[in-house]
């Protein structure tokens, strides 16, 4: 049978329709699928051949994108969706687990009548949730409630009698905008606030209600008629709300205030993760230790920059190293997320980054295990529930002070060093705290990147050449002769035992696990660490455009604290998060491929530099001072020494214009260009005689034509020369 994938959807060719994999059967005979858009559907099974068929015949092929697999953060999901979804997560979990029998009708039928009885539930609330938890990706998430399908998002509301909107608190009414009320606006906004810039929004509504919501009618009392406002007129409120919506309000400012003013004020300015345990994928182990290799920085070698924290990833049933992260962030959620991520990647690009090239049958490990053992340090928080509502992953949590719970992870510490300990400089001896011993901070010379390249090498060691001694090899496996190394044990676990590992698209994964935090919106970018980010949708919706001319606001951004590159901003799509990248601008490029803490790094250097400075600076500031002061009591004291030839100030001003006419005269003559030898001007004092003869200076004026003429007409001289 083709190999499919648990949770993988597949598509019909002929059909036009798209099913997902709900279970397959471990001896290869077929498995169950479900139609993903049939609102009445329920599982089928489709045996192997069937599916080997359609596939021959170019009948069947994956789909790679899931719409209802999306990273949902736990903390932004809304709390009465929460209490939804767990509300029906706990009404159908008794039924999930019942594994191949709830996909079976007859006995499906026998489950939800016994759940209904004993819950009180009605079956057909119980078959429309367990088909909402099929089609939608097999996770708690699944069961969110449509709140974002209610409605009508995008479209305005039918007009009626009934006043729609809320009630004003000034009193005033207001009347149902229809479209021909709208009309009216985007008149009065083209006819008068889009060309006169110095009419206000307010001015603007004025004109409306004058051209197009008064009567003339005659007042006895002055005898001439009066301009009289009607009673339903629209508020000053709904011309604001719809102008906003009906007009493109950037268009209209640069109409406003030129293409030159708008272009040079109002512009954006960018620029710049064995008992226990079935078969691979079941349980994985994650732990972090501090290498005891001392590193250099990437930007100065000769700067040391401290041990790294090493995270590893590795599957309980075949000990297989699966995720690896290498980093200067202390342990914690950070780091542990980005060994996870890299759990579920594919590892030939992650070791093509650091110049290892590698097949697939190398390193096949690019899944999301059932349950993920850690820390308690590190697996508690709202960042984790994340990770378990998006990919159904139980977490577990080991007891404080018993690393013997995860012994599996806790031993690789111990043999992955010992293959690099000879041969790695920098690396800390037993007795560095004995005394005269040698300080081995000063022997660092490997940076983090060559560092890890180092550990890749000693997983992919580990991974197809280690023989573990000890492990406990079942009939099946003694019978099959297989050899108690990780890659062997893990290619006969999927092939004999769980066989159904889940793969989800490593950009998904890594948008789930990665850090978030709050974003400014400037007019130079999206502010971020320093660093400036900008994105289709910012531009397409004038963020920038807005933070110039409103003032900033922040959003939030999910991060890789490894590269800093791209940012990933928080987007909805019908209701949905979805995120958005954001690239680094001109602006931030001297922090292009730097990680989160090597900019960190920089940024404090250039804060030191500042203040280092700040002394120098104030003293040049003080001499700055001081010489304009001295220069300017040189000119008072000339200027009270000067006789006076005019003494009213009428007489000072009557000759401007004659005393610069004579003062550029003699500019012009002191700041002339002369070339060759001129005649010094005589001092008053006399003549000025050298104690040191001077050689008489050379001429390079050009010759005169009859100089020419006569030189020619001389002849060669005895050389042979002219």
């Amino acid at each position: 049978m083709t190999l499919l994938r648990i949770n993988a959807l597949v598509g019909f060719v002929a059909e036009s329709r798209t099913e997902r994999v709900l279970w397959l059967d471990p001896l290869g005979r077929g498995g169950f699928l479900i139609d993903l858009d049939d609102g009445a559907a329920m599982p089928v099974f489709r045996s192997s051949e069937e599916i080997d068929r359609l596939r021959s015949d170019a009948l069947l092929a994956d789909v790679a994108d899931d719409p209802w697999l999306a990273p949902l953060a736990e903390a932004t999901i809304p709390e009465g969706h929460r209490t939804r979804r767990d509300a029906a997560w706990a009404l159908i979990r008794p039924l999930v687990v019942e594994q191949p029998d709830i996909f079976h009708p007859d006995r499906r039928a026998t489950l939800v009548r016994q759940l209904g009885a004993e819950m009180g539930s009605n079956r057909f609330t119980l078959y429309r949730l367990l088909r909402r938890f099929w089609q939608r990706g097999m996770s708690p998430n699944a069961l969110l409630p449509d709140y974002d399908r209610c409605g009508g998002r995008g479209k305005a509301k039918a007009v009626s009698e009934k006043k729609r909107g809320r009630i004003s608190a000034t009193g005033i009414a207001g009347v149902n905008v229809d479209a021909d009320m709208r009309r009216l606006f985007r008149d009065t906004v083209t006819r008068h606030f889009a060309v006169n810039r110095r009419l206000d929004m307010a001015g603007c509504y004025d004109e409306l209600i004058n051209d197009h919501f008064t009567d003339l009618r005659l007042d006895e009392d002055i005898g001439r008629q009066k301009a009289v406002i009607r009673a339903d007129l629209p508020t000053l409120r709904q011309f604001r709300y719809w102008f906003e919506k009906d007009n493109d309000v950037f268009r209209i400012e640069r109409q406003r205030r030129t293409a030159r003013v708008y272009d040079k004020d109002l512009r954006a300015l960018l620029n710049t993760s064995t008992s226990e345990v079935f078969g691979p994928g079941s349980r994985y182990q994650i732990d972090a230790t501090i290498a005891d290799v001392y590193l250099v920085s990437r930007l100065n070698r000769l700067r040391i920059v401290g041990r790294p924290v090493l995270y590893v990833v590795i599957d309980v049933f075949s000990r297989m190293i699966t995720g690896l992260y290498i980093g200067f962030e202390g342990p914690s959620w950070v780091g542990a997320m980005m060994a996870i991520a890299n759990a579920a990647t594919d590892k030939g690009t992650y070791c093509r980054s650091f110049g290892i090239e590698i097949g697939e049958a190398d390193w096949p490990c690019r899944h999301m295990p059932d349950r993920l053992l850690g820390d308690r340090g590190e697996m508690i928080g709202s960042a984790v529930e994340t990770l378990i509502r998006n990919f159904h992953v139980e977490i577990e949590n080991t007891a404080p002070y018993r690393a013997d719970w995860k012994g599996i992870v806790e031993q690789r510490f111990r043999l992955l060093p010992a293959k690099f300990r000879a041969y790695t400089p920098g690396y800390i001896e037993e007795d560095f705290q004995q005394r005269g011993a040698r300080d081995y901070r000063l022997d660092g010379t490997l940076d983090i990147d060559e560092f890890t390249a180092i550990v890749i090498q000693c997983a992919r060691y580990y991974n197809t050449q280690h023989l573990i001694r000890g492990y406990p090899r079942d009939a099946e496996m003694i019978a099959e002769e297989v050899r108690a190394i990780p890659i062997e044990l893990w290619e006969w676990g999927v092939a004999r035992r769980s066989g159904q590992l889940r793969a989800y698209p490593p950009d998904l994964v890594r948008q789930s696990v990665l850090p978030s935090d709050d974003a400014t919106v400037t007019p130079h970018g999206i502010r971020f660490y320093g660093c400036f980010y900008t994105c289709a949708k910012a531009m397409a919706e004038h963020w920038f455009d807005r933070a110039r001319q409103r003032g900033s606001w922040t959003v939030r951004v999910s991060y890789d604290p490894r590269c800093l590159n791209e940012v990933y901003l928080h987007g909805t799509d019908g209701g949905r998060i979805r995120f958005v990248p954001c690239v680094m601008t001109d602006r931030s490029a001297a922090y292009r491929d730097r990680t989160l803490w090597e900019i960190d790094q920089v940024r404090q250097e250039e804060r030191r530099v500042h203040n280092v400075h700040q002394p120098q600076a104030l003293q040049g500031r003080i001499d700055l001072m001081q010489s304009v002061k001295d220069i300017v009591a040189t000119a008072e004291a000339k200027h009270a020494a000067a006789p006076a030839e005019v003494s009213s100030d009428h007489g000072k001003l009557k000759g401007i214009r004659d005393n610069r006419r004579q003062e550029r005269r003699e500019n012009q003559e002191r700041e002339a260009f002369r070339f060759g030898s001129l005649p010094a001007k005589t001092s008053p004092g006399g003549k000025v005689v050298p104690i040191v003869p001077q050689p008489p200076a050379e001429d390079y004026s050009l010759p005169t034509a009859a100089e020419i003429r006569a030189l020619l007409a001389k002849g060669p001289d005895d050389d042979g020369q002219r």
